[in-house]
């Protein structure tokens, strides 16, 4: 077919390059070969899915491929680039505030650049641009509302997203390309530019460009544009990621245009019989030369078996032929670094025995035709069938990169940063899952380093091992340590209530904690005539809170108990006695402590195995308040909870947690469980549904029993697995939203942050020598 071109111009200013007409705000474009939109669609873990798992995405792209409109032309485009240094710094690294912490901020932002200045610093970005000749732009409008209706969901079956671009994100994507040193600056306002008449091109195309036989070069950069040529009878799916891997910067297109069904047919019926007129011609030739005994000669018959094959992939297979053209748009700073990956690229498509070769005197063209304009300038085709074209399958492994992320690791096989933003997900529940060793409580403590130290928001943990005190005094006025044991001299009022606290009436919410804490200390001896005195008395003691505008106590809640005539009450009374007088009264009275600072550590190392069941609900109802706070106040609050399969142990705070999960949800609160014995969630129907519900799973090294149900559950492939069996510390799997990420995180040890993460004996502050006995003395 012929090449899309109105005949040859030579362009009067480098915006002439971009051959664009004019410009709709919703990201549609006229183009010299009609209107054109483009679709960005998501990665998937292709290389990383098993035999079967690989073959149905296979089977799916090709299902795709076929559903491409034949009165259309559709460019796929994979472009690989080195993320902007200054932009992404931007977004990433954490900004002083002279609070005394900007030490550590320049550590953590180190750490940051450079893995951005390493491999991790460059990124794929994957689009679909379909161009249709239409009458008007009404007719293109609705015709790609239909389109990007139908890629939606075909993307989706892929476990892919995708989605339109408008004309600004259009404008933005192509500044970028031509113009990456200004990309963290452009800002594009089409409409205030339409209203002066601006033309757009000038906005996005280089200040100048100076063509050649081989090479452009523009605004000081070096461009070259390659294609195709030729290709082996087998492509291999991997081609395409070898091809994009060659280099830092390069854009590879494959233009498509399908052909109907039934022209296709017909059009290989009338080939094949041209072979087989030739084939019976030739034995007509031989026979009268008396050599009866010839055999076909072999091209002729290669051609009529080759015709014979696509013929029937059509008839029967559920193929479709396709003219394609392959080109590739090389970018690089200088020309010795442009020559080197150009011979990277050409020696990568040699390894798979393809053909890729530079234009010559048609570099402008390779260009245009390379980007996702809508415009193909070459006239080079390939015909390819359906899966002949899958081939070149642009799907390599999901990446995490979210605006405002936090940085969780890099990805273990493109080794992109992993930049999380949990507020995008539906729900912000997390759980984080591996043996002890794995590294849990070292990613747990990175994420709280960025968010005391890049964020305002508060952080509540609640820490049985006694772990987390050592980072929290790190970080100075804005958080606080309370350490809870039996007799020590930290108090936790457990019947403070803040605005908001419960759904419904908090003072019956504030009745079922203390029924469930009474229940607690004597499991089975709280009846239905204890609860009804209780809940009477909690009622009272608020009433009068209320009146004389006191807060109200557990010490106080004991001496109303007392007041009543029931014979019960004394039980009640005695009962309560541990946590009012007893050694545990550090909930009966009220509070000595501040749990206003960002950061509360509520460190429960102090309690034994007795007392820690009983504790762990004070301090979930203390956690919920604060929660409350909060959101009452627009504040968001994290929550970790570490060796949360201590709070499976029992029925009532496994079910007080199962439901503060649900009420942290609704009130802008990200809940963490650290945990490092799996099998507790899977026998727990309460922790299950939580586990299932949760958007974000972090899995380091696992159990072999604990990889086989978190494969079945999260549908884990024996590729993906492979990353959660006798992992490295740091190493693991992360399931984000639909996304699914291999990951290792190595954290520089010469750092003053590794030394108060790291929980390795012998390392960091927690493992110093009488560092133990120092929290003794703090207890005491």
């Amino acid at each position: 077919m012929a090449a899309e071109r109105k005949g040859f111009r030579v362009p009067r200013s480098s915006a002439d390059l971009l051959p664009v007409k004019r410009i709709w705000s919703d990201g549609i474009f006229l183009t010299d070969s009609g209107y054109s939109k483009t679709y960005r669609f998501s990665d998937i873990n292709y290389l990383t899915a098993g035999g079967d798992n690989r073959e149905k995405l296979f089977m799916g792209y090709c299902d795709l491929i076929n559903s491409l409109d034949s009165g259309a032309v559709t460019k796929i485009t994979v472009h690989r680039h080195r993320l902007n240094g200054r932009s992404f710094s931007d977004r990433a690294v954490i900004p002083h505030r002279d609070d005394g912490l900007d030490r550590y901020r320049d550590e953590y932002n180190r750490m940051i650049l450079d893995k951005i200045s390493g491999e991790s610093g460059t990124v794929q970005d994957r689009y679909i641009t379909v161009t249709v000749q239409k009458r008007d732009i009404e007719s293109a409008r609705s015709f790609f509302t239909r389109l990007g209706t139908d890629l939606a969901v075909r993307f989706a079956g892929l476990c892919s997203q995708c989605e339109d671009l408008t004309a600004g994100e259009r404008i933005s994507m192509l500044h970028g390309f031509f113009r990456r040193k200004e990309a963290q600056t452009f800002c594009p306002e089409i409409e205030d530019a339409m209203r002066r008449g601006q033309d757009i091109r000038e906005l996005i195309a280089p200040e100048w460009t100076e063509p050649s036989a081989d090479t452009i070069t523009a605004d000081g950069r070096y461009i070259r544009a390659l294609y195709l040529k030729d290709y082996a009878s087998y492509i291999d799916d991997r081609f395409v990621s070898e091809l994009t891997g060659a280099c830092e910067d390069i854009v590879l297109s494959a233009d498509v245009i399908p052909v109907s069904k039934d022209e296709a047919v017909r059009e290989l019926e009338n080939k094949l019989l041209g072979v087989e007129t030739n084939i019976t011609g030739w034995q007509r030739r031989q026979n009268s030369a008396g050599n009866w005994s010839a055999q076909v000669p072999y091209d002729m018959d290669q051609q009529r078996a080759a015709t014979r094959e696509f013929l029937r992939d059509l008839t029967e297979r559920d193929q479709r032929m396709m003219f394609a053209v392959i080109t590739m748009l090389i970018t690089a700073d200088s020309r010795e670094q442009l020559d080197r990956d150009t011979e990277a690229v050409l020696s990568a498509a040699r390894g798979r025995r393809c053909q890729a070769a530079v234009l010559r005197f048609q570099q402008l063209d390779g260009m245009v035709t390379s980007l996702p304009i809508g415009v193909r300038r070459i006239d080079d085709m390939m015909v390819l069938t359906t899966e002949s074209l899958a081939a070149f399958m642009p799907f390599r492994v999901q990446e995490i990169q979210e605006e405002h992320g936090i940085y969780f690791g890099e990805n273990a096989i493109s080794h992109n940063l992993i930049m999380c933003n949990k507020a995008s997900l539906m729900n912000q529940s997390s759980f984080l899952l591996g043996v002890p060793g794995s590294g849990k409580s070292f990613c747990a403590k990175e994420l709280i380093i960025f968010l005391l130290l890049g964020t305002d928001d508060d952080v509540i943990i609640a820490d049985p091992e006694g772990e987390f005190a050592p980072l929290a005094e790190a970080m100075g006025d804005i958080a606080s340590v309370i350490r809870i044991r039996a007799g020590g001299r930290d108090r936790i009022n457990a019947m403070k209530m803040n605005r908001g606290y419960g759904d419904t009436d908090p003072v019956v919410i504030k009745s079922e904690f203390i029924m469930s804490l009474i229940e607690q200390m004597d499991p089975g001896a709280v009846t239905a005539k204890h609860k009804s005195l209780i809940d009477r008395c909690v009622e009272k003691l608020y009433r009068e809170s209320r009146r004389n505008g006191q807060t109200p106590t557990l010490s106080g809640l004991r001496d109303v108990i007392l007041e009543q005539k029931e014979d019960i009450a004394s039980d009640i009374a005695l009962g309560l006695e541990l946590y009012t007088e007893g050694s545990l009264d550090i909930f009966g009275h009220e509070e000595n402590v501040d749990m206003d600072r960002r950061c509360v550590v509520f460190d429960l190392h102090g309690l034994g195995s007795q007392l820690k069941p009983a504790g762990l609900l004070v301090v979930t109802d203390a956690i919920l308040n604060r929660v409350s706070q909060n959101f009452w106040e627009g504040k968001r609050t994290h929550i970790f909870i570490d060796e949360f399969h201590t709070v499976l142990e029992n029925e009532h705070s496994a079910g007080f947690f199962e439901s503060a999960w649900m009420q942290f949800r609704k009130r802008n609160a990200y809940p963490t469980a650290i945990t490092q014995n799996v099998e507790h969630i899977w026998s727990s129907p309460k922790a299950n549904t939580m586990l299932s519900n949760s958007e974000c799973i972090v899995m380091l090294n696992q159990a072999p029993a604990d990889r086989q149900k978190l494969a079945e559950l999260l549908g884990i492939s024996d590729e993906l697995l492979r990353h959660i069996t006798n992992a490295d510390e740091g190493c693991g799997l992360i399931r984000y939203g639909s996304a699914l990420v291999p990951f290792r995180n190595r954290f520089p040890r010469d750092t003053e942050l590794y030394g108060l993460m790291t929980t390795k004996p012998g390392e960091g502050e927690f493992g110093k020598e009488g560092a133990y006995q120092e929290v003794l003395d703090g207890w005491r």
